[in-house]
């Protein structure tokens, strides 16, 4: 699968926007314009997954929702992911994710998120298979602080997105150690940034 849309709202320098995709891309700017947090979405939604992870989790090794939240959110300052995603850029929508949060806590609390809303529509069954919000029945204080994407017992229904996004990898080109990729030592990052394969870190 691809991600074929993405939707952005209150996300770092970006107030809002949306951006289409494709099978393969290439983002070109100026320093200092987004691009790094623009793809540092895919990783967010990938840490809401892997192994260790999760949506509180996410969000703290990021320092914190106000490190998310744009700086040009007045009104409303909640955060909001939107992915669509397809088999393929020529194939139609599959799947529409989307996930909408807000700050919660302070002072002698804890600061953590709370979800505001959490949607999974299917383009094969034409409906909602997960439609949660804060105002639902059954939902509270602590459910709110996790994603069904993140809980197996939840995602059972859409759990080809929880894969999807698990499967995101980022890789960082160091143009230095391309340069000198045989005198890297074993136990280190390589070029792309990865980790040599029987290495197991958690």
């Amino acid at each position: 699968m691809i991600i074929s849309n993405l939707k952005l709202y209150n996300w770092k320098n970006f107030h809002e926007c949306s951006v289409d995709l494709v099978e393969r891309c290439f983002i070109v700017g100026a320093n200092a314009t987004g691009k790094s947090n623009f793809l540092d979405v895919m990783r967010f939604l990938h840490d809401i997954v892997k192994q260790g992870g999760g949506l509180q989790t996410a969000v703290e090794c990021r320092g914190g929702i106000i490190k998310i939240r744009c700086l040009a959110a007045r009104t409303r300052t909640d955060v909001k992911v939107e992915v669509v995603l397809k088999e393929s850029s020529t194939s139609s929508p599959k799947w529409i994710y989307s996930l909408d949060f807000k700050h919660t806590g302070g002072g002698i609390q804890k600061s953590q998120v709370r979800i505001i809303s959490e949607q999974v529509y299917s383009f094969v069954s034409g409906g909602y298979v997960l439609n949660r919000s804060e105002n639902s029945e059954n939902e509270d204080d602590e459910t709110l602080k996790y994603t069904h994407l993140e809980q197996a017992n939840a995602n059972q229904k859409f759990r080809e997105i929880k894969d999807f996004f698990q499967n995101i990898e980022y890789l960082n080109i160091i143009p230095q150690l391309v340069r000198e990729s045989s005198s890297v030592p074993m136990g280190k990052e390589d070029y792309l940034g990865r980790l040599p394969h029987n290495h197991i870190f958690c």
